[in-house]
């Protein structure tokens, strides 16, 4: 649409009036719109129409008026309202077919307005729609900032929350460490100590029967005025104060030489307990499972055993001294480095016993296998007979401490008890160390038929494995020969798959019943094993032993395992 502008035309009339007129004008500006809007308004009513036209032509100026018009019309592309070209005679029917192309422009221009409004009305409900879907989308990215927002605070939490677990398993592996160089040294004072005792115990015993019978020799000798010359015939020497400085002198230095003897007995059987502590040091961590780590760990563990190394290599300079402590902390520390080793021992032959349980559980019966119950109700009265033994002992070792400490009495009747006493502990402790190996030896001859067990077990069941593939292999092939025939290919895989699924449960049949007649043997076994595998030992022998078999057991059995899951 164009801009409407107003056109002045001078008329011929003697009036000299002017009219006006709305024309269109091809040149368009911004101001179309608003003339729009004017020409858009309501059409203007008959009677303002006719004042208009015959404000336009009157009786007077018609001929003006059709030249005008004429003129107008041929410059607008219509046809001239003359019939002639000289323009004297007035041709009715170009002027209707004029009016007529008026009329049919008239009504395209109020159509391609109407088409015009209801596309600005489309276009206004898409932007309306298209604010709406904006709005959603600012709000889902509102919402998911937020959320991102979260996940990184909790991201931080949780990194936070690791670094801390890391600081307490670095702390609770120093004080592990710590512990070890204390049981260490506690180990060698303890046994130290008992050495030292051992021969004070000895020493005075021996003086104690010298005294017995110098004793008896007193009361029942006489006393002999004059004494018989000595066998050389030499007299012997005056008492005076050079020869008992002479004796002090001697009975020094034959002090000197046995303390110097015994220093040297000490400093060897220190050289030799210090190797006996390392080599079942590493016996028990050997026996203990090793953990699994990660790279910033493994990195961490490095630092630390670079530290405990030179820990180590200061603490060995003060370990020489370590025998100057008293017997009772060395004792104390003693005892708590071996329940503390006995515990992850024992922990870790229950894992092993755990994992065998869990490896038979699902192919022994209720009957065949021993109860969780019967199992704790047998480590708590094993772990109360453990404890009754430790009082005993540690009342044991307080009145032996306290008769080598108390001072030794003339009495013969005291000295006879604690000599009695002592033999019947003697007594005691060999029928214990008898018993003792007697429960080592039906240890070892069962975990002997234990392995032997578990062998023959495992070889029966890779020939087993061998049997049942080469005879699903037959079976297979014979099925696929004698059912082969010319279908498509839908019914060609449901009739494999039936096959499949019908060699499958066959397996699965058969492999129950060959697990349960093959694992009633182990079980008998493996029930006796608890009996005697929590036995406390006073000595450091039964740190030698190993447990080998479990493990060598479930790697056979994850390498038989291994064809029937390719197989399948």
């Amino acid at each position: 649409m164009g801009d409407w502008n107003t056109v002045t035309v001078s008329a011929p009339s003697p009036g000299k009036t002017s009219i006006t007129w709305y024309t269109s004008a091809k040149n368009m500006s911004p101001s179309s719109l608003s003339m729009q809007q004017v020409l858009c308004s309501p059409l203007p009513s008959s009677k303002s129409v006719h004042s208009l036209c015959s404000a336009f032509c009157t009786e007077e100026n018609v001929e003006q008026s059709l030249s005008y018009l004429n003129r107008e019309l041929t410059t607008l592309g219509f046809p001239s309202l003359y019939s002639d070209s000289k323009g004297k005679e007035l041709s009715v029917v170009s002027a209707l077919n004029c009016m007529n192309e008026l009329l049919l422009l008239q009504h395209k221009t109020l159509r391609a307005q109407e088409e015009a409004e209801t596309q600005h009305l489309k276009l206004g409900s898409d932007m309306d729609h298209l604010q709406n879907c904006y709005t959603k989308v600012k709000e889902q990215l509102e919402a998911s900032r937020r959320e991102i927002v979260g996940l990184q605070e909790r991201d931080r939490q949780l990194q936070c929350k690791n670094k801390n677990l890391h600081q307490l398993l670095k702390n609770e592996k120093d004080e592990v460490q710590k512990l070890q160089n204390i049981v260490a040294s506690r180990a060698t004072q303890y046994n130290h100590d008992m050495k030292r005792k051992e021969r004070e115990y000895n020493k005075l015993r021996e003086r104690f029967h010298q005294l017995l019978m110098n004793k008896k020799d007193k009361k029942m000798a006489m006393d002999v005025l004059n004494y018989i010359g000595r066998a050389d015939g030499k007299r012997g020497a005056w008492r005076t104060g050079k020869t008992e400085a002479r004796n002090e002198e001697e009975m020094y230095k034959a002090l000197l030489n046995e303390y110097e003897q015994r220093q040297k007995q000490l400093l060897v059987e220190n050289a030799e307990l210090k190797k006996l502590l390392q080599q079942m040091k590493k016996e028990i961590i050997s026996l203990l499972p090793p953990q699994k780590q990660k790279p910033k760990e493994q990195a961490e563990d490095c630092k630390e055993t670079i530290l405990s190394d030179m820990e180590e290599d200061s603490g060995e300079a003060n370990k020489e001294n370590m025998w100057e402590l008293s017997c009772e902390t060395v004792r104390e520390q003693l005892a708590n480095s071996i329940r503390k080793q006995w515990r992850m021992l024992k922990n870790h032959v229950e894992n092993l016993d755990n994992q065998v349980s869990h490896v038979y559980s699902g192919s022994l019966h209720e009957k065949d296998t021993i109860s969780r119950e019967d199992h704790e109700l047998e480590v708590e009265r094993l772990q109360l007979e453990i404890q009754q033994c430790r009082e005993m002992v540690k009342t044991q070792q307080q009145l032996l401490q306290q008769q080598l400490i108390s001072p030794c009495s003339d009495d013969d009747t005291s000295m006879l008890l604690q000599d009695c006493y002592l033999l019947e502990e003697k007594e005691r402790l060999k029928e214990e160390w008898k018993l003792f190996r007697e429960q080592k030896k039906n240890f070892e001859r069962e975990r002997k038929s234990f392995t032997e067990a578990a062998i023959r077990l495992g070889l029966e069941r890779k020939a087993f494995e061998e049997d049942r593939g080469a005879w699903l292999k037959q079976q297979f092939l014979s099925m696929t020969s004698d059912h082969m025939k010319p279908q498509c290919a839908f019914q060609g895989n449901s009739d494999l798959d039936n096959l499949l699924a019908n060699a499958r449960s066959r397996q699965k049949k058969q492999n129950n019943l060959s697990n349960v007649s093959k694992y009633s043997d182990v079980c008998q076994i493996a029930q006796h094993i608890p009996e005697n595998r929590y036995v406390h030992s006073p000595t450091p022998s039964l740190y030698s032993f190993r447990f080998p078999t479990t493990q060598k057991i479930l790697d056979y059995d994850r390498h038989i395992h291994s064809p029937e899951k390719a197989f399948h």
